[in-house]
């Protein structure tokens, strides 16, 4: 469907002052929203986890001590022990007592990869929180819409009730007037009063409903809800229904990127880790076994080293967790597809209502045109006393219905046009 602009301008409506946009609406109300305040929480978590995960890199010390008490030790064969002895020499053997305070260094020199997977999945997590924030901002933006045209909509109608009121007014004045020379009954005026009543009825009506409905909008923009709102002007129409510029669609990205971080995890499991150690330590006994079974004074210690280790035990589940994923995939595919389909749905259901009201609303300026004509004749006609009071309040009827008629096409057809719009989210 080619863009279509329908742009129809209404007499009664006169001048409009410029006011709150419907923009700036969607904007106040997306600020003011608490759930904007999860956001930076999002972002300070997501930068949390990447640094502790890129702390892996560090290296790790880890202090410990440990103090024990061994029934059996090492120690010198008697005979051995007693021939030393002799010649002067006391050896005790090792101590059952023993103690050792010791510092270990560990750093990582190849993980396989496991710490870029892990930090890759932070980041899908944290895009995954936000497009689900994005998602209820998105249904925000829907609610503050309808509030916004139905309140336009409703003033449109409250201004040609009062618009109706003062003609009725008017032509009530005259035809009392013909009642006093007359030229008219009693019954004529009561007619004319009745259906200002009504009218007078339809305006407090509306009134009310505008107030509760500027209330809410108040809340939600943190005002007392009396702004003037500005008419939107018609929109190009977009081009086509592709569903990407939503949200819902943006989340499942962002869950497709969730299970590709999860197969790297997987992957990066089975390649095996290298690191490089260190140790040192003091205590009793040090590692000269033969200086600790003549003394027992602690010694200093040091170890320095390279290691390797390869979980081989992860390949019996290599494959059920990868195929997991997948499935995982195809069914976030699955769901692209249904929303997909169901966005396109919504448009075209969309569009044919934009069509409709189009169509509707060219007649529109002439019905309220012939309407007014033949009010106004009906009028002139009183004025002469060839017409009868009662045919003139039903052509003030007809004229006001048609103009309610033509405006509530024009605010719906505006509404209509940014609902696509909104669909689309573009």
């Amino acid at each position: 469907m080619k863009p279509i602009i329908t742009l129809i301008v209404f007499a009664v409506w006169g001048l409009q002052a410029f006011g709150l946009t419907l923009g700036e609406a969607r904007q106040q109300a997306s600020e003011r929203y608490p759930l904007m305040r999860d956001y930076q929480l999002i972002d300070l978590t997501e930068q949390y986890n990447l640094s502790n995960a890129q702390k892996a890199w560090l290296p790790q010390p880890t202090l410990g001590a440990q103090g024990v008490w061994q029934s059996t030790v090492a120690a010198y064969p008697d005979v051995l022990s007693e021939m030393l002895e002799q010649r002067g020499l006391n050896l005790r053997g090792v101590g059952h007592f023993q103690y050792k305070v010791s510092l270990d260094v560990a750093q990582t020199i190849y993980d396989g990869g496991r710490i870029s997977a892990s930090k890759d999945m932070i980041k899908a997590q944290s895009r995954e929180d936000a497009m689900s924030n994005e998602v209820e901002l998105y249904t925000l933006r829907g609610r503050i819409d309808d509030l916004f045209f139905s309140i336009l909509l409703m003033e449109r109608q409250k201004a040609t009730l009062e618009q109706t009121d003062t003609l009725l007014q008017a032509n009530l004045n005259r035809v009392n007037t013909l009642v006093d020379n007359g030229a008219a009954m009693l019954s004529d005026a009561d007619a004319i009063a009745v259906e200002q009543l009504s009218t007078r009825q339809q305006i407090t009506s509306v009134s009310a409903t505008i107030d509760a409905y500027r209330k809410v909008l108040g809340l939600y923009l943190g005002t007392d809800g009396r702004e003037t709102l500005e008419i939107p002007s018609p929109i190009l129409l977009p081009q086509d229904d592709s569903a990407v510029n939503r949200p819902e669609w943006q989340a499942l990205d962002a869950r497709q990127s969730i299970l590709d971080a999860q197969e790297r995890q997987v992957r990066a499991s089975l390649l095996p880790t290298v690191g490089a150690f260190a140790q040192g330590s003091w205590g009793y006994p040090g590692a000269n076994f033969m200086e600790a079974m003549t003394n027992r004074d602690p010694k200093w210690g040091a170890t320095i080293g390279l290691s390797a280790s390869w979980s081989i035990g992860e390949l019996y589940t290599r494959k059920g967790r990868l195929s997991q994923i997948d499935a995982q995939r195809k069914r976030i595919d699955v769901a692209k597809d249904v929303f997909q389909f169901n966005t396109s749905l919504q448009a075209t259901q969309q569009r044919a209502d934009i069509q409709r009201l189009i169509d509707i609303s060219k007649a529109d300026d002439e019905i309220v045109a012939l309407r007014q004509r033949v009010r106004l004749a009906s009028e002139a006609r009183l004025r002469e006393g060839i017409v009868e009071p009662t045919d003139l309040l039903l052509r003030i009827i007809d004229e006001r219905n048609a103009i309610i008629a033509a405006e509530s096409h024009y605010i719906e057809l505006l509404k209509a046009q940014y609902s696509l719009q909104n669909t689309l989210n573009q």
